[in-house]
């Protein structure tokens, strides 16, 4: 690879607010140095002016569904919809070409009402009887179905109800595995989910799958390789699988590791199957909690013994103290394997202040506060006031807990993720830029145990970069930025087109 010379450059490292530099040399894939001003370089070094725009270490989402993602966008995008009629339209017009219709990512806090009640199973048999035609909500938590479809879902499947055609957590997280894409679909799924990354800066993520998932990227990277680096969570269904094979953390290769097992102890806000103390805003229901203790602490005692780091899905704050029971009396004190919580959204001080004893990582997401904690949203129209004192990166720093960032491809884009942290609407969650930009890039690495290879503008780093065509530090509204190009490895993956 021709060594490359970035110069005329704005340097922002979250970690290192004084860092000088002006020009970066990249061999062999990284960071080679770092320079006040523009160096002497032979003909050898491909020098590249970049004109005063920014650049910052590569984005780390923490927490992505990359693939899935990528066969989302072979189907019906319902994000967009700004009611139900508008779905079933989009649905509608798609049914005559697919035999298998999938619409993906409505969201009744986009609607003009945020009434769903009235969709079921026979709203979506008035598109095709013969069919099966399938909605599933943008958390992929919860998802409708018609009746050709639910008489495909096998009956020993749980949380279905079979009068009106809804499903909730594994039987719609897993759709795929009762439709199945075809292997073209899937390879081209990799593309557009790595496409979409990359335009948006992100340079690793941590994503999460199933040992066939692992294999079709082991595939993909070993045909025409991978443009981003992937440290992947398996499912804990493959537990067992995973314990067979004597996989280690950090199998693989500077480009696709085995990183962790993931496991669901609930479901969404959304949903409203996060596990709560307190019912849902108008309901009496307090959610789903998915896993017993018992189990859990059977996983976490085989996760310590087999040296495999945990990433445990916990959103509502009854769940969250099950799972932090679990931990205190099984896991290491020390977490020497970085097990880490994912989004625990509903926490109050007490609970906080647990995780910062126990060591634990907490993998949040703040682009769910730019979509939903805003007054008027989702999340006050079920939570309530609670709603207040939700996903509060503030407090949970002060207390001393590790955080970092994702996305949860919901959407993707760490930019609009620190503007949601950064314009929290209340204090317990607003925190600055610089430590915004820090949690998505830096605090991604350490908790893989990646954070002596990237995430900072540091001699001997992967070259993993992002040029920003302002400073972030001293533009007005994060908003306005633009991602110019993204570097993995020393090579230009993205350039946008002006």
């Amino acid at each position: 690879m021709t060594p490359l010379l970035l110069y005329n450059a704005c340097m922002f490292d979250p970690l290192h607010t004084r860092l000088q530099a002006t020009a970066l040399l990249i061999e062999n894939g990284r960071i080679a140095g770092l320079f006040i001003k523009k160096p002497q370089v032979g003909s050898h070094i491909q020098a590249m002016n970049i004109h005063g725009s920014c650049l910052i270490p590569g984005f780390i989402d923490s927490h992505t569904h990359l693939v899935a993602r990528g066969l989302e966008l072979q189907h019906s995008d319902l994000g967009s919809c700004a009611s139900l009629n508008e779905c079933l339209q989009i649905l509608d017009a798609h049914a005559a070409d697919a035999a298998v219709v999938i619409g993906y990512n409505w969201d009744e806090s986009m609607w003009r009402s945020f009434d769903r009640d009235t969709l079921d199973r026979k709203v979506l048999d008035r598109i095709s009887r013969r069919k099966p035609i399938i909605m599933r909500r943008v958390c992929g938590h919860c998802a409708v179905v018609n009746t050709v479809a639910l008489k495909k879902i096998p009956r020993h499947w749980h949380i279905v109800d079979r009068r009106t055609g809804w499903l909730f957590e594994d039987a719609a997280l897993y759709l795929n595995d009762i439709f199945k894409p075809d292997p073209a679909m899937e390879f081209k799924a990799v593309d557009l989910g790595i496409n979409a990354a990359l335009r948006h800066g992100i340079t690793s993520i941590h994503e999460i799958g199933d040992l066939d998932r692992f294999a079709l990227l082991q595939r993909v990277q070993r045909t025409r390789g991978l443009r981003l680096r992937i440290a992947f969570y398996v499912l804990v269904y493959d537990m067992d699988k995973v314990i067979a094979a004597r996989f280690v953390n950090g199998f693989g290769n500077e480009f696709l590791t085995f990183a962790g097992i993931k496991a669901f102890m609930d479901g969404s806000i959304g949903a409203r199957t996060a596990g709560l103390f307190q019912p849902y805003q108008g309901t009496r229901t307090r959610g789903k909690i998915l896993m017993t203790r018992r189990r859990l602490a059977d996983i976490v005692q085989r996760a310590e013994h087999h040296d495999l780091p945990l990433m445990i899905h916990s959103i509502g704050d009854r769940t969250t103290a099950r799972v932090l029971s679990v931990l205190q009396q099984y896991a290491d004190r020390s977490n020497r394997l970085r097990h880490r919580l994912e989004h625990i959204e509903v926490l109050d001080q007490k609970t906080i202040d647990r995780i910062a004893r126990l060591r634990l990582i907490a993998s949040m997401q703040p682009n769910f506060v730019k979509r939903w904690q805003h007054p008027g949203g989702l999340y006050e129209h079920y939570m309530g006031t609670r709603y207040q004192q939700m996903n509060c990166f503030h407090a949970i720093r002060r207390a001393g807990v590790r955080l970092t960032f994702g996305s949860d491809c919901m959407p993707l884009g760490p930019l609009y993720g620190i503007q949601g942290a950064c314009e929290h609407p209340f204090p317990c969650g607003r925190i600055s830029r610089s430590l915004a930009f820090h949690l998505y890039t830096q605090a991604g690495a350490f908790a893989t145990g990646d954070e002596r290879a990237k995430g900072q503008l540091r001699k001997g780093m992967f070259a993993d970069l992002v040029v920003l065509d302002k400073d972030p530090r001293t533009i007005k509204t994060l908003d306005r930025l633009k991602i110019l190009m993204t570097i993995v490895g020393g090579k230009v993956v993205y350039t946008r087109r002006s």
